[in-house]
């Protein structure tokens, strides 16, 4: 039987990074216009063109939160 890696969880400053929507999507398996319809209130405006999502909340959609 081979050995089980242990996966170390993020930590709190790790949870609270914006990850680029591109990141996101492929994170979730969600469209851009998915998230955007849907998880809006989650979006972060790093600039005027560029839009990201806390991990926290990327993780939180993953599990169906």
């Amino acid at each position: 039987m081979g050995a089980v890696k242990k996966v170390d969880r993020p930590t709190w400053l790790e949870l609270e990074r914006v990850v680029p929507l591109s990141e996101v999507e492929e994170i979730t398996s969600l469209s851009h216009d998915s998230i955007s319809r849907h998880h809006k209130d989650k979006i972060v405006a790093l600039t005027p063109t560029r839009r990201g999502m806390r991990l926290k909340d990327v993780l939180a959609i993953t599990r169906g939160k």
